[in-house]
């Protein structure tokens, strides 16, 4: 295997098997490398030598789980990759699975035999249908500049986890459980009965049938009144039921989701918890996370708080928080060229407020509170191609005045409203949209002549040109700020652990946690340059809630 330039490679369990293409595969057991022995030894060697070239091009189907499994032995892959699982995700975005048998059975309407060396030819096939493929769609440059160099950063941030205060959980659970009684006393106190409060059929008794509660609410799929939340909040002035049901909600979901479960997932070895960070998982190009979901732990409400305050530094580090502000805004002012929200951002104002200035037409300092809200929702809401209804439901607005305030808003910043429309012509005329950097989202719905695809499709369409390019953005971060770790620390000082939306999570050593914080951000502030400045918060602190601003 010597002077082989490539080569496929792939592990079931710890089997690790690897092949030239139309050459002989090889494999063996990964557990074997442990030991101590002459021949284990040599067989390490020859294994490490292979893995660690950097000459050496390595092809597989998501790599990083062998990356990770060498990791785990002390082997660190490098050279460059090309993964056959992410190939078929930026030609095809919107699928649920990307299994190898999957793929090739979409590729090629055949099945996949289940041995080992069928594996390594099926993956050798689809590279060279992939590699085409993406010429083709101009995917090649996303692939290798953002997707691959990703794998590798991705799996040592899985590998490395999170640490978690365990006692701080468990009083947390404990305090938890006595708010939850409390609150089941006085919502029965109310409803002058027990009840399954987390029934829908029986809430919608109490409500609607025993108080006597009424108002445009949302019927179920059914056709029986909705307990939604959305719908519930219509309800709160009515009766005080109704905010201790919302509140005993969100506590017994944050209770159920995250307090009680995340000891149990904390691994005994490392003591921290291991995210799945998916680059497969969104149509967009946004990374998610499962096993547990790191990215949707509530941040807005004071226990949300209070269990974010239990991800702690290891001990003589800090955890150093980095978050771009208002990243999408400022994408969507670059992409749609407007020229108000461009000198916004410009001139460093608060978006929501000069947007509202502009609709409400009145002075920035004369803006109230209620305005900045209605012109939040209306900035985030059209970038996901929200209408009146949708406008009218985020703000509480009339349908009369929501329909007014988009007229205004579109006739304000023209430059977003040609924006919406020019996505929408070309996701008619091309069938995609598509990022800064060429990322696709293929959108035929579009031509369906279905009126409710086709409206979906053109709010995709407005939507993934600004979200997508924000998730390529924070990946060339990413990128950029692993080469920095590697090159000016010493390993384990400065960590990437999380990424949580536009926010970029690490742990660095206590002494070097502030120049490596500045370096960072310099980084993420000029990673791209946009026509509006981008900006970054930077915080570090000892838990993920108490930190300082530097």
């Amino acid at each position: 295997m010597g002077g082989l330039k490539e080569f496929a490679l792939d592990i079931q369990d710890d089997y690790f098997i690897f092949g030239g293409e139309n050459k002989e595969c090889f494999g063996f057991d990964l557990n074997n490398l442990t030991g101590t022995g002459s021949e284990v030894l040599k067989l390490r060697q020859t294994f490490s030598s292979l893995i660690e070239n950097p000459s050496t091009a390595k092809v597989g189907h998501d790599l990083k789980l062998p990356i990770k499994k060498f990791l785990k032995i002390g082997v660190s892959a490098k050279g460059l990759f090309f993964d056959t699982k992410i190939a078929a995700y930026l030609l095809k975005p919107d699928r649920k699975d990307y299994d190898l048998g999957l793929v090739y059975l979409n590729q090629f309407n055949e099945d996949l035999r289940p041995d080992r060396s069928n594996r390594i030819s099926a993956i050798w096939r689809l590279k060279k249908v992939f590699e085409e493929k993406m010429k083709a769609e101009s995917l090649v440059e996303v692939f290798e500049t953002i997707e691959m160099p990703l794998v590798s950063i991705l799996a040592e941030m899985e590998l490395f986890g999170i640490r978690i205060d365990v006692k701080m959980l468990k009083k947390l659970s404990q305090s938890t459980n006595k708010e939850l009684s409390k609150l089941e006393s006085k919502i029965y106190r109310y409803a002058g009965t027990k009840f399954n409060i987390n029934s829908p059929q029986q809430l919608k008794e109490i409500i609607f049938e025993k108080l006597k509660m009424s108002g445009k609410i949302r019927k179920t799929a059914g056709g029986a009144l909705s307990t939604a939340a959305g719908e519930l909040e219509k309800l709160s002035e009515q009766h005080p039921i109704i905010d201790l049901i919302l509140k005993y909600r969100e506590l017994q979901k944050l209770k159920t989701t995250y307090i009680d479960p995340f000891p149990e997932l904390i691994d005994p070895k490392t003591e921290r918890i291991h995210t799945t960070l998916n680059q497969t998982g969104t149509v967009t190009g946004r990374l998610s996370s499962q096993d547990p979901n790191l990215q949707n732990i509530p941040v807005k409400t004071e226990l949300g708080q209070e269990f974010r305050r239990s991800f702690i530094a290891s001990p003589k580090y800090k955890l150093v928080s980095l978050d771009y502000s208002q990243l999408e805004l400022r994408i969507a002012a670059h992409i749609s060229g407007d020229k108000k929200m461009t000198a916004a951002f410009k001139r460093g104002e608060d978006i929501h407020t000069r947007t509202a200035a502009e609709i409400f037409e009145v002075d920035p300092d004369k803006v109230t509170p209620s305005m900045r809200r209605e012109a939040k929702a209306m900035n985030f809401g059209l970038l996901y191609g929200m209408g009146i209804t949708g406008f009218q439901r985020a703000s509480g607005v009339s349908k009369d005045r929501a329909r007014e305030f988009i007229d205004r808003y579109m006739t304000e910043f023209d430059g977003v409203a040609q924006y919406m429309e020019s996505m929408r012509t070309k996701a008619r005329k091309d069938g995609y949209v598509e990022t800064i950097f060429g990322r696709k989202r293929y959108l035929p719905e579009i031509r369906s002549g279905i009126p409710q695809l086709m409206s979906q499709a053109e709010r995709m369409a407005i939507n993934m040109p600004v979200q997508g390019t924000e998730a390529d953005l924070l990946k060339l971060a990413m990128i950029k700020i692993e080469k920095l770790i590697n090159s000016d620390y010493q390993p384990g000082d400065v960590k990437m652990l999380l990424q949580i939306h536009d926010e970029l999570l690490f742990e660095i050593k206590d002494n070097l946690a502030e120049k490596a914080g500045f370096k960072i951000k310099n980084i993420m502030e000029n990673i791209y340059k946009l026509n509006v400045p981008l900006t970054v918060d930077l915080k570090c602190g000892y838990n993920w809630v108490d930190m300082a601003p530097l």
